[in-house]
């Protein structure tokens, strides 16, 4: 039996003022409802595909994720895939998405906003606000070599790779 966990949420949606309440924390489904409870107890129920993103917070803050540090001024320092992702109204939000491409649920991306803080934690994004994405980076820890009696040794499936820099 999973628990659901609710937590405080904006909801960005595409030509609409962004909304701040209470919601659900996925799975989140294609097809189904979004929940949101504003501060003063009004439920909506909001369809997915008119999701743009939902950004997930710890204090009330501005809702100023698509409009202030939108992308990344420096390589992010964090391991994970620095990612450029173009919505359909042509807006453009940087993320860091896990190295595991197991973590990625089917209907979007979980993400870590640039300047990611108690105001903006992660976002959710659907897979049906996006229309394209582009790779900017990998950051992570480098593999170190596994070594064996102090000598350095390559895997099996380490011998077809081309070693170019020796440390």
């Amino acid at each position: 039996m999973s628990s659901v966990t609710t937590k405080r949420i904006v909801l960005y949606r595409f030509d609409r003022q962004p909304s701040e309440g209470f919601g659900r924390v996925g799975p989140f489904v294609p097809g189904v409802e979004v929940e949101l409870m504003s501060p003063d107890g009004n439920l909506q129920a909001v369809s997915l595909a008119e999701v743009k993103a939902i950004c997930f917070v710890s204090e009330a803050g501005q809702a100023n994720l698509f409009t202030e540090h939108t992308f990344f001024e420096r390589r992010p320092k964090k391991p994970g895939l620095w990612t450029r992702f173009t919505f359909r109204d042509g807006d453009q939000l940087d993320g860091l998405l896990s190295l595991n491409l197991l973590e990625w649920p089917e209907s979007g991306y979980s993400a870590v906003p640039p300047r990611a803080g108690a105001t903006r934690q992660w976002v959710f994004i659907p897979r049906l606000a996006v229309t394209g994405t582009e790779l900017r980076g990998v950051v992570g820890k480098p593999v170190s070599p596994r070594k064996q009696g102090g000598k350095k040794t390559l895997g099996a499936a380490d011998e077809n790779q081309l070693i170019m820099f020796e440390p």
